[in-house]
């Protein structure tokens, strides 16, 4: 049985009028004639009869209604089962991250993920972040992970993982030999940042703010596209940075720098889980959501 033979007997029958069914549907009056037709002729029965100007079920049509209602509801219930449990199997994944959870943190976690939902397609993107809110805003990425929160209202999200700022120097360098260091006796030194817009940055900002300083209080010598840059930068000598803690304790890091601690207050800062703020998201992506809110460390 076709059952858009049914959907276009149901809706003549709710409708009482075969070029407004037509019309609905979107093809022609003969077509919807010929439909039921074809009907009649399977079940060899007259099912409408005209009634003035309206069209009304005889006793054989009414039954069919009625039948054929029941069929395309359990279809639709059907469909809509056999596609949530589709998407439980298969889907989209669209993730953005900063460089420091994209580079850092994020890889393990992607890689279990997938093994548990092999079916679910992944993609991340890397960028500063600012770039990534602006691009879950817009929607273009279902799930951003973040080195700081920028007022949006069209951004949700939570606060994820703890980090801390800390300096790195080259192994040779006069700082080398301490284990923690004063804010005031290093501003004259090089230092290589972060561009604008990055999280890093901003968060080494808010530092200097919170401990009377202002970002023009230090000796900007570089500003570095990416973690990694600073890092290779600050090992060839070139001046000392702040990173998170994760870029250092990363098996990748170099040996060839020190990691210090600095004396001053707020150099904690928090990652945070963004995405749009919607009502209905995908399976795949509420599946990912709560899996990364069980992944706090």
């Amino acid at each position: 049985m076709n059952l858009n033979l049914l959907r276009t007997y149901v809706r003549v029958v709710e409708t009482q009028n075969f070029s407004r069914t037509a019309e609905e549907f979107g093809i022609s009056q003969p077509a919807v004639t010929k439909q039921i037709q074809t009907l009649e002729d399977r079940y060899g029965v007259l099912l409408l009869e005209r009634s003035g100007r309206k069209l009304k079920p005889t006793e054989a049509g009414q039954t069919l209604y009625l039948c054929a209602r029941d069929v395309l509801r359990v279809m639709d219930k059907t469909d809509r089962a056999m596609a949530d449990f589709a998407e439980n199997l298969k889907g989209s994944l669209h993730l953005g991250a900063s460089t420091i959870p994209g580079q850092y943190i994020l890889p393990p976690l992607i890689k279990e993920f997938k093994e548990k939902n092999p079916y679910i397609n992944i993609s991340l993107d890397i960028g500063d972040t600012d770039m990534i809110f602006n691009r879950v805003s817009e929607r273009e990425l279902d799930v951003g992970i973040v080195g700081g929160w920028n007022s949006n209202r069209k951004v949700d999200g939570f606060k994820w993982l703890d980090d801390e700022l800390v300096l790195v120097v080259p192994e040779r360098h006069r700082l080398a030999a301490y284990k923690t260091v004063s804010l005031p006796s290093i501003l004259h030194e090089k230092w290589i940042i972060r561009e604008k817009g990055s999280g890093t940055r901003k968060a080494f900002e808010d530092m200097l703010n919170m401990n009377d300083f202002k970002p023009e209080d230090i000796n900007v010598y570089l500003e570095a596209g990416s973690t990694e840059a600073v890092l290779a930068m600050v090992e060839s000598g070139m001046g000392i940075s702040v990173v998170s803690r994760w870029a250092v304790q990363h098996p990748d890091a170099s040996s060839r720098l020190s990691v210090l601690h600095l004396d001053v207050s707020d150099t904690s800062r928090a990652f945070y889980v963004i995405y749009p703020n919607q009502k209905v998201r995908r399976k795949s992506v509420n599946k990912f959501i709560d899996y990364i809110k069980n992944k706090v460390q």
